[in-house]
């Protein structure tokens, strides 16, 4: 009876205990699922959120290089014209957000205006008269450049930056000497001692300093049209045409 009296309070003790413990079990567990369910969710939208930032771009660019006659004749007396001439190129880029790293060749006919070069605060009477002439003058360029892009609206972004390379002179531009009776130039005749259609002394490789400025369009996400103008060591002003990917 003794025996009886004392094991029911027992009993009754112990499956409270297991009750409580089976809750506090599953309370766990179910507070554990909340968990890792509350951190999956956006971490999966974090991720689905990345856009594919990183693009690769190739295009094809047609560039006007020209020296103004202007520019010439801070430096010389009198010249009979600029130079100027079309190049075209190719470039492979590397695009992140709104900054992109650029390698482009390019080549181009430096074509120099013949005739009469007169030097700087001389008269033409003087004999400081070259007769200059082209002989398929021109270079090929290699440079890396870097640029970045500020949005207007989604398809038209400013871009602008800046570079440096190596230009690989081709051709000669050649003179000769002249002797004139008067401060005319159509008094001139050749007199080719020294220089008779000598070249001048150029060096084979210069150095091309880039800066970059324009525009650059997009009509769909991979398609893009730059127009942009600057400096490659000489005045350009160009357009190029490619796709990202």
């Amino acid at each position: 009876m003794l025996f009886r009296l004392t094991s029911r309070p027992l009993v009754t003790a112990t499956a409270a205990l297991l009750f409580l413990g089976v809750a506090a079990t599953q309370a766990t567990a179910q507070a554990l699922d909340d968990d890792d369910g509350s951190d999956a969710t956006p971490a999966a939208d974090a991720t689905a959120a990345v856009p594919r930032d990183t693009r690769i771009g190739v295009g094809i660019r047609v560039r006007n290089v020209r020296i103004p006659e202007g520019l010439f004749e801070v430096f010389l007396g009198d010249v009979p014209g600029g130079v100027s001439n079309v190049g075209f190129g190719a470039e492979l880029s590397r695009r992140r957000g709104n900054f992109e790293v650029q390698f482009g060749l390019e080549y181009e006919k430096l074509t120099v205006t013949n005739g009469y070069w007169v030097e700087k605060d001389k008269q033409v009477i003087d004999d400081a008269v070259d007769f200059v002439r082209d002989d398929g003058f021109g270079w090929i360029t290699a440079e890396l450049s870097f640029l970045n892009h500020t949005p207007i609206i989604d398809q038209v972004s400013v871009r602008y930056g800046g570079g440096a390379g190596i230009g690989i002179m081709m051709g000669d531009v050649r003179r000769t000497d002249q002797t004139c009776a008067t401060n005319s130039t159509e008094s001139c005749v050749d007199a080719p001692a020294p220089n008779d259609d000598s070249p001048y002394d150029i060096p084979p490789v210069m150095l091309v300093i880039n800066a970059i400025v324009g525009v650059q369009i997009r009509p769909t996400d991979e398609i893009f049209i730059n127009i942009e103008g600057g400096l490659r060591t000489l005045p350009f002003f160009g357009a190029t045409a490619g796709y990202y990917f």
